[in-house]
């Protein structure tokens, strides 16, 4: 189901800093029944996320908000919210038979935007970053491994030239093994993040944002898209 894009003045605000599980295993989510991570895709309400999280593995802080837009009442989870009562915001939220299941608030005024936790990427930056850490990590872990095994080699050989066959031969063996190992790593613990993701192209598509696949939210509020301001930035919200 899209989410539903509201708009108006938030009245009747209330912010809860709680703990909850926002990251469930794939134990958790066999014995929970048909859990999901994002609110979008797991048809429960915010409370029954929270007292879900005592089966979970690690609680997180986050903020819980319950409000109202012109009367309709939105409930859901951000990492944390800079808002407040009387401000007009656009609401990222799906029905959830007796409120609204909050996805995302944005404040078009400093364009400034919270997202449910864990939620900042669209898929195809989510992969390029997974796979940017991927290369930069292995790259240096060869380049360590490469410049002892060589020191090891000049210093049992006594030679002086610089990578020497038993060395490169070493090198080879670690780029053979290690290369495609970490890829494994680097594939497996990104495909986990992909329900943050699905949920996150949801938020994007439904305020109307281009390319919703593309999106990188943390790119966005390092570099600014406001003309020459440089926007505060933290790991709880974002500029977009």
């Amino acid at each position: 189901m899209a989410l539903q894009i509201l708009k108006g003045r938030i009245t009747n605000y209330k912010r809860k800093r709680e703990e909850a599980s926002f990251v469930f295993t794939d134990d958790d989510r066999e014995g929970l029944g048909a859990i999901a991570i994002a609110a979008s895709l797991a048809g429960l309400s915010g409370q029954a996320i929270s007292t879900t999280s005592a089966a979970a593995s690690a609680e997180e802080e986050a903020d819980y908000l319950e409000f109202e837009i012109d009367g309709k009442p939105v409930k859901g989870w951000v990492w944390r919210s800079p808002f407040k009562e009387s401000d007009e915001v656009e609401v990222a939220a799906e029905w959830r038979g007796e409120h609204y299941e909050l996805g995302a608030i944005a404040r078009p005024t400093d364009r400034i935007v919270a997202m449910y936790p864990h939620c900042s990427r669209g898929s195809g930056s989510h992969w390029r970053n997974a796979w940017k850490w991927w290369m930069f990590g292995t790259a240096i872990l060869l380049l360590v491994g490469g410049g002892l095994i060589e020191v090891y080699m000049q210093a049992v050989h006594s030679r002086t030239v610089f990578f020497s066959r038993r060395g490169l031969d070493s090198l080879l063996f670690l780029v053979a093994f290690f290369f495609p190992v970490f890829a494994l790593m680097t594939w497996s613990l990104a495909r986990k993040w992909m329900p943050f993701v699905r949920l996150s192209e949801k938020v994007f598509r439904a305020f109307g944002w281009d390319n919703p696949a593309s999106v990188d939210l943390v790119k966005r509020s390092k570099e600014g898209k406001m003309g020459d301001e440089k926007p505060e930035y933290g790991v709880f919200y974002f500029r977009y």
